[in-house]
């Protein structure tokens, strides 16, 4: 088993770390003060090729391997959170789920958006009384002739607004029978499609979380992405959703690594009682503890991303097992260590002119978003005992 990356992926991250460094560093804290989506960030990132690096070489993308986008994440999120979210959701998430069971009219549709024009693909699942308990959808798609009919609310929908490229989660009802829960294309601007509230949210501000409202919404059956078919059609979404967190895995461990190296560097200048601060045993056996976390989270991580395995269409997704121990793990130890980090800075670490309360803020999302911790815990004991439980009883 080798761990050495290659030069190709060393070049990626030594370009995502100079990038970090000069251009997404010094705006972060104006995408979070101002509620900023970072389009320019994403332009540039667009026209070095970070967008997209998993779609395949035939619609005009690198065809990378996951890991090589993990490592691009992480690299950023050092620097900036919501740009290292943007990287994830245009190579994995909604992305990954067209890439494997989309048409190839609507995987060339989507590829093209995201390469040529920064879209973001948002993914529509969390209803107001679906959110860990995804199965119980009540937004629902009704095919009436070759369309479909969507009506319901979708709530807590990462970059609302900001995509034009939309997979939402739905029930599909035909001929007044529930057929299950699918996924279906909508673009922003269509008929019927609006947008409602946009949370206030605690970080990651620079990329909205939004209420999104469907009534009556008119889309053509050639949207179809999965077909609800009883629970073939929702197992195919949520095997495409895999990779989305072991990307949101990645932005954890970056905002975490980020924040241990700022409070590395501090404690090497700060002096305390005659000496710098870094000469403490018990300051020293506190950034030694979280060193071990961030390479135990590194290591799930990058064991998720490699051990991908094929989807149709040759997709390389990780397992719902090991993105889920990627993600539990990773989502606990990133927030202690930059809860740890952020101690080592005493009064100016709770300050916003620094770095730290920000990227605290932003970590606090990797134990909620995409699937909170204990839903991580139940999917795992599902993999140890092999059955599926009955969250009801």
């Amino acid at each position: 088993m080798d761990f050495t990356l290659t030069d190709e992926q060393i070049r990626i991250v030594e370009t995502l770390d100079e990038l970090g460094k000069k251009e997404f560093a010094p705006k972060a804290a104006r995408w979070d003060k101002n509620h900023e989506y970072p389009w320019e960030n994403i332009h540039l990132l667009r026209e070095l090729g970070f967008l997209g690096m998993t779609i395949p070489e035939e619609l005009g993308g690198q065809g990378r391997p996951l890991i090589d986008a993990i490592l691009a994440i992480e690299t950023a999120a050092k620097y900036c959170g919501v740009t290292a979210r943007a990287i994830v959701e245009t190579n994995m998430g909604a992305l990954g789920c067209v890439m494997a069971y989309g048409t190839d009219a609507q995987r060339k549709i989507v590829a093209h958006r995201v390469l040529e024009e920064g879209d973001k693909p948002a993914i529509g699942m969390t209803e107001p009384e679906a959110g860990t308990a995804l199965n119980e959808l009540q937004a629902t798609a009704e095919k009436r002739g070759e369309e479909y009919v969507i009506n319901g609310t979708k709530h807590w929908i990462t970059g609302g607004g900001i995509s034009v490229t939309n997979l939402i989660f739905l029930r599909f009802i035909e001929n007044g029978e529930d057929r299950g829960i699918g996924g279906i294309m909508v673009d922003k601007g269509t008929p019927g499609f609006t947008f409602g509230r946009v949370e206030d949210a605690m970080g990651l501000r620079g990329i909205p979380e939004t209420e999104l409202i469907f009534k009556d919404c008119v889309v053509p059956a050639e949207n179809v992405v999965v077909m609800g078919a009883g629970t073939e059609g929702f197992k195919k979404l949520m095997n495409g959703y895999n990779g989305q967190r072991v990307g949101a895995s990645a932005v954890a461990l970056g905002l975490a690594q980020g924040a241990h190296d700022l409070a590395v560097e501090h404690m090497k200048k700060r002096k305390q009682f005659g000496r710098p601060i870094s000469d403490f045993q018990g300051l020293q056996w506190l950034m030694a503890e979280g060193e071990i976390k961030l390479h135990a989270a590194r290591l799930l991580i990058y064991r998720a991303a490699c051990n991908a395995r094929n989807l149709p269409n040759n997709v390389r997704l990780p397992s719902m097992a090991e993105a889920s121990m990627a993600k539990a793990f990773t989502g606990h130890s990133a927030l202690e260590v930059v809860s740890k980090s952020l101690q080592m800075f005493g009064a100016s670490g709770y300050a916003e002119s620094l770095p730290l309360a920000r990227m605290f803020r932003d970590v606090r999302m990797f134990q909620i978003g995409g699937g909170t911790t204990e839903a991580q815990l139940n999917m795992i004991a599902r993999s140890v005992f092999r059955k599926k439980f009955d969250y009801r009883k």
